[in-house]
């Protein structure tokens, strides 16, 4: 509300104050005196709220929108190596897990896999029950993941499970995971899309109406929506989508411009 109404606001009220105290004795002039600051305090919140209609009246939102398709540069290869071990040979068991493993690294490595990009996880056992809840075995596991820049190598080393098969080897959980390492300048280059385009859906809006633009006043990002090309998966949260090479990623930009 502006400043000069609050001050007309308060003086009267002083006033009627004023008049409500030096007629004590007079039951009619208190009673009008009751009425009228009732009056002046319901101006004063219908002046409050018609200021901030008029306010609200001036200003506009819009939603700005990018999106990109983009491949990624990146893969993760998750797997799990599994061995049943009998409980009295649990020993023996682990190292031929040992065993397993550093053969399946030293595959990896004559393949041209370099030894950093290869990761390797303690192993875990767990006890193997019949119905009875006599132990029968163990089953012993242990993870690799090989992140590298080489997509093609990866896809075609682990769509072959030739390796595994001739050493009797189990292979559990293999997954490939497709990644960016650039996501963050593509995001900044997004929202800097989605600003654009929100100022000019804005100017397209308000020189329809009639209207001239303001200063934009207010900005909010949403989240990032990465998907399989052509996609119409979303999620309150962000969504990003790791099983396929090709993607796309997309946000949008809620702004409000003043309007002159």
């Amino acid at each position: 509300m502006p400043t000069y109404l609050w001050l007309i606001i308060v003086t009267v009220v002083f006033g009627v104050f004023e008049w409500l105290f030096t007629a004590k004795d007079n039951v009619s002039a208190r009673g009008w005196a009751i009425a009228g600051l009732s009056f002046i305090i319901g101006l004063g919140i219908l002046g409050l709220f018609l200021v901030q209609s008029r306010q609200s009246e001036t200003s506009l939102r819009v939603v700005g929108y990018s999106s990109k398709l983009f491949d990624s540069d990146l893969v993760k290869w998750n797997l799990t190596v599994q061995r049943n071990s009998p409980p009295d040979a649990l020993k023996e068991g682990y190292k031929r897990m040992s065993a397993d493993i550093s053969a399946f690294k030293l595959f990896l490595i004559e393949k041209g896999i370099p030894e950093k990009e290869i990761n390797i996880q303690p192993i875990t056992s767990f006890p193997q029950n019949d119905n009875y809840g006599n132990l029968t075995s163990y089953s012993l596991n242990q993870s690799v993941f090989i992140l590298s820049p080489d997509i093609k190598k990866i896809e075609e080393l682990a769509l072959n499970p030739e390796f595994f098969a001739d050493r009797g080897m189990i292979m559990q959980n293999s997954n490939l995971a497709y990644l960016y390492s650039k996501l963050p300048e593509l995001k900044k280059q997004l929202l800097s899309e989605a600003t654009k385009d929100a100022v000019a859906r804005a100017g397209e809006i308000s020189s329809s109406a009639g209207t001239k633009l303001g200063k934009m006043k207010e900005a909010r990002a949403g989240v990032f929506q990465i998907t399989e090309p052509y996609s119409t998966d979303v999620a309150d949260y962000g969504y990003y989508n790791t099983s396929t090479r090709s993607k796309s990623i997309s946000v949008t930009l809620t702004a409000v411009f003043k309007l002159k």
